[in-house]
């Protein structure tokens, strides 16, 4: 039983104010704590790579034409999220010291652009992330690599998918290999070349 029932009132906001709104509720559970971030590939990365290699089309829009949107977000997105879950729990798993594990993939603002999340999560990572975890294939990812980039440039202690540390110039290396890989098969990496660059720029090696 509800004493309240759910309301059909419709607001309008400007982006910040729903970012204002989203980070209060986190900080409803982080009491001002921080967090390790789970980063993970959702919309860009491997899976997708290797699902256009396979179908000989070469973007996400023309695979969604060929296979249709059920397809996709059964063997894309959904696919990803679940990995991302269960990374997530891998690394709770894998630590004894009660730290929140946060991973974006359950995230979603119906109306935001992908540069919107990416500016939301690059917020979360600066303000409120002790270090960040990649998954495998991470190098693949538009948003995975401009997390790296984002967790180097603000000095955030960055690991591998089995917790050995994950040092920028090594990140640096797996991403400069996935461009070379994805120029090879015909992908665009102008993202991945994007986020090398925002590691260039984050200071010396």
């Amino acid at each position: 039983m509800s004493f309240y029932s759910p309301s059909d009132s419709e607001f309008t906001r400007h982006y910040h104010e729903e970012v204002d709104m989203v980070f209060s509720g986190l900080d409803c559970a982080l009491h001002g704590g921080h967090v390790i971030y789970a980063s993970s590939e959702l919309t860009s990365g491997s899976r997708l790579f290797e699902a256009l290699e396979k179908n000989n089309v070469k973007t996400s829009t023309d695979l969604k034409k060929k296979l249709g949107e059920p397809w996709y977000h059964a063997n894309i997105f959904d696919a990803n999220v679940k990995s991302a879950l269960d990374f997530a729990e891998t690394i709770r798993a894998t630590l004894h010291d009660n730290t929140i594990v946060i991973t974006p993939a359950p995230f979603s603002a119906a109306e935001w652009s992908q540069a919107e999340y990416l500016a939301f999560w690059e917020s979360l990572l600066r303000s409120r992330v002790k270090s960040v975890w990649f998954n495998i294939s991470w190098q693949f990812s538009t948003g995975c690599t401009f997390e790296f980039a984002v967790a180097q440039d603000q000095g955030l202690p960055t690991f591998d998918h089995r917790g050995a540390a994950l040092s920028r110039k090594a990140g640096i290396e797996l991403i400069r290999s996935a461009i070379l890989q994805m120029d090879s098969q015909g992908f665009d990496s102008s993202p991945l070349r994007e986020n090398l660059e925002r590691l260039r720029l984050a200071g010396p090696l």
